[in-house]
């Protein structure tokens, strides 16, 4: 029984790891300073990821216990409080990331490093992370979900999503980094 549970959790998160992977194995092919950009991007959402999960783990202790003993009102009160806590993070996230993004970004950059073109690499970056700011609110509130998912013992559905995703993200990847299909490079 464990293994049915832990076995899709697994799965998702390297489909979620898997994710940046493919951006930066994807973007490199166009360049050292746009890989580099996308791989410190990365890095912030990761930490990002980290506080989203964070934040949902606490109460999903809570939704565990409520759906084991069949209080459904105790559940429906975790979900609305990850909500409400994921809400407060993708606020911070946005707030920090607005305010703080490319100080943050340079944070991960040297000037000394002479192969690499520093404003046009900062240039990147800003932009990689205007884009992944869009994708900050979905993901916020399907990281709440699919916890509350994954604590009622539903664990296919939340990794299905996952493949489905990754596997839209590729094909988007695909067309918008390359140019395929008359979109722009």
């Amino acid at each position: 029984y464990v293994a049915k549970i832990a076995i899709p959790i697994v799965i998702q998160n390297m489909i979620t790891n898997f994710v940046s992977l493919l951006d930066n194995i994807m973007v490199g092919g166009i360049g050292t300073e746009q890989m580099t950009g996308v791989a410190i991007v990365n890095q912030l959402m990761f930490v990002f990821n980290l506080a989203m999960f964070g934040a949902v783990s606490g109460p999903g202790i809570f939704t565990a216990q409520y759906y084991g003993k069949g209080d459904n009102e105790g559940v429906r009160h975790t979900m609305r409080f990850k909500i409400m806590i994921s809400a407060l993070i993708l606020a911070a996230g946005f707030l920090v990331f607005e305010l703080f993004g490319a100080s943050l970004i340079e944070l991960f950059m040297t000037e000394t490093d002479v192969s690499l073109d520093y404003g046009a690499t900062l240039q990147y970056a800003e932009d990689y992370l205007a884009v992944m700011l869009i994708g900050l609110v979905p993901f916020t509130f399907s990281t709440a979900y699919s916890g509350t998912l994954r604590e009622t013992g539903q664990t296919r559905v939340p990794m299905i999503a996952g493949i489905v995703a990754t596997l839209i993200n590729l094909g988007l990847n695909y067309v918008l980094i390359f140019g395929h299909f008359g979109a722009p490079r």
